[in-house]
Formats: C-alpha cells, structure tokens, sequence
C-alpha cells in the first residue's frame, strides 16, 4: 500500500474527494490537503485555513491593485514561454510571499507534525503548488525519496506560469485542458474523474424549455462569451416556448438543483479559459442534456466521437434553433452524452489512465 497525498489550495470541483475515493479503491491511503475553504462548499479533509489566501477580500483587492498593469494575469494575454515561468514582478510581490512564508510556517508546521504530513510516497501539487512559494516542503520531500505530480489547470500556466523550484523536481506533470499541452514539454492528458452514477437522467421536459447556462462569477463572463449567450437565449423567447436560466456566483448544490431542471446546456462559446468543455459540460452530459460548447478543430479531432453539440458565437442561434425545434435530435444528443461521459470519464477509467501515466514516468505505487 502506498500513501499518497494530494496538496491543493481549494477543494475547487469535487476533483480531490473522487482521486481519493479512486486511490482507496485501489488500496491505497490516500488524503487531501486545503489551504482554505471551498467557496463553493466542496467537502474538505484536512483544511488548513490559512490566512493572506486568495479566499481573503483583501487580498483579492491588492491582487487587483497590484496586478493592474499585469495584462497576463489578469486573464487577457498568455505568459509567454515553454513552459512559462512564474517570477516575481516587483519588489513588494516578492517581499509579500516572503512574509506570507513566514506567517504561515507555524500553522504549516503544527499540520504536518499533526497528520503526518511528511511521511507519504507520492505528492500531487493542485495547480503546482507547494505550501510555500520557494516550495521548501515538496523540495524536502523529493530529497528523502517521495515522487511529485503537478496537476495543471488553465490559468496556472496561461497566466502565472511553474513555479521554478517545482518544475525541476515534479516527476509527472498533468493536466485536464487541451491548450495546456503546448505549453509545457512534459505535460500529459488526464481526462477529469467524474461520478456519473451519482446523477440521474432527467425525464420529461419543462414548458417552456430550459436552456441553461452556468458562470462562476460575473468576473468571469469574459471567458465563456456569457453575454453573447444572453443576449442570443433573449431573442429566441420572443420568438420560442424557452426561458433562459443563468446561474452564476451560487454555491455548487444550488447549481446542481438548477441544472437539473434544464433541458438545453449551453457551456463556452468563447475558447478564453480553455478549449472545449470542463466540469460543468460533464454534470450536464450526466443529466442526459443535450450540450452546446465551442469544439475548435483540435478537440475535435483530439475528443473523436464526442456528443457535443458544437456552437461558436455565430452559430449557437442556429444551433440552438435546430435543438428546439427537433425533440428527437435533442433526445438523441442527450442518450450519446450520457453514454461518452460514462465511458470517459467515469472514475475507474480515469484512475487506469492515471496509473499508465505513473507507470510510464516510473512512479511504483509501493511505501519508500
């Protein structure tokens, strides 16, 4: 049995509680740590609520104020690089994380002597972070002998790029979105792991139809073209039985329960923070709702035979129009989802696609 922990600042879609329940099912110990609560109310494990977190409002408001001249991280161009490299862009970012290290090594400190924290064989960095910025744990842990596996997510390397002190000892470097893959040469696929059998398969439709669309925050708009799918859902009820359903900034089960009313799931029509389609595309497939999301022609051709219904800004009314006026198609569409997600995403497939990757970077799943 090996002892794997995962290391993560938020508990963000359910992604930790699934990779432990698939590591334990496989016989290993498995436990995931968090710097700060979910905001969206995702079960924890051991939460460390760490303070000058992203979580804070004030910090979130010299981020902003810090950041402003900082086009790349404010999500509107790509750091450059290959992969691209976090550095410290000014003297107070600096002195900040040097602070912040020092402010939180007590509670870091008490946690690890606590849970043991120091005495697994495989470590996974959520969006390639360590506790500290200069990564002195992770660092220590690959020096007596533990294998690190840095889990990328979008923003993480568009925007903010590997932390150095990281990247020259992870071992095996992942991700779950397509674009990401040209940005690091070590970087390989993982589909998402996901719980279809927890989601049942909506029967009957509403009147009007629901045609549903999920943001996170109003901030975040801009990178799913949520306007756009706004204004197109408003033209169709003036001339269709359908209302739109925007739910945007709500915690994660009051989501759910407004998703499963939906009959029609719009996703991204803009290809911003990420290609294709994310957690929210596969909660939908898994209600067997017809899907819409923009499917460019590499995830076309890298998701072959995949359900989507493939929409851009000028062509979702159509689209969108074609799924109304055809009961059949969206039926159709929403058996084929439901199919593909089971098959791709469910957790034992992903967890055997996990495990090759271990396999092939030489990580043995054995205590050290």
């Amino acid at each position: 049995m090996a002892k794997i922990l995962y290391l993560s600042p938020e508990h963000v879609s359910g992604g930790l509680t699934r990779f432990q329940k698939g590591h334990r099912a496989r016989g290993h110990e498995c436990r995931f740590v968090t710097f700060y609560p979910s905001p969206s109310g995702f079960p924890e494990d051991i939460c460390l609520r760490l303070p000058l977190m992203p979580d804070s409002g004030l910090i979130r408001q010299l981020k902003r104020m810090v950041y402003r001249g900082a086009p790349h991280m404010q999500g509107q161009v790509d750091l450059p690089g290959y992969p691209p490299v976090w550095r410290s862009g000014t003297a107070a970012e600096a002195v900040f994380f040097y602070l912040r290290d020092r402010l939180i090594s007590g509670a870091v400190g008490r946690a690890v002597r606590q849970y043991g924290l120091n005495q697994y064989d495989v470590y996974h960095l959520d969006q390639g972070l360590d506790f500290y910025r200069d990564a002195r744990f992770v660092r220590a842990m690959k020096a007596r002998g533990a294998r690190i596996v840095c889990f990328y997510h979008g923003t993480d390397l568009r925007n903010r790029g590997v932390i150095p002190e990281v990247d020259r000892i992870s071992d095996l470097n992942l991700t779950s979105e397509l674009d990401l893959l040209a940005k690091h040469p070590r970087l390989r696929y993982l589909h998402l792991p996901f719980d279809v059998e927890r989601f049942e398969v909506k029967t009957g439709e509403s009147d009007p139809l629901i045609i549903g669309h999920a943001c996170r925050a109003p901030e975040a708009r801009h990178f799913k073209g949520t306007d756009r799918i706004i204004a197109v859902v408003k033209e169709l009820e003036a001339d269709y039985p359908v209302r739109l359903d925007l739910v945007e900034g709500v915690p994660h089960d009051e989501a759910m329960r407004r998703k499963a009313r939906w009959d029609v799931a719009v996703d991204q029509i803009a290809d911003r923070g990420g290609w294709g389609y994310g957690m929210n595309s596969l909660e939908t497939l898994a209600l067997g709702l017809p899907t819409c999301t923009r499917m460019n022609p590499e995830c076309d051709r890298f998701f072959a035979g995949h359900p989507f219904i493939n929409v851009d800004p000028d062509s979702l009314k159509s689209q969108l129009i074609r799924l109304i006026e055809n009961p059949q198609w969206r039926r159709q569409k929403g058996v084929e989802g439901r199919d593909w997600v089971w098959r791709t995403h469910r957790l034992d497939a992903v967890m055997d696609e996990l495990y090759a990757h271990y396999q092939a970077a030489g990580i043995r799943l054995e205590p050290s």
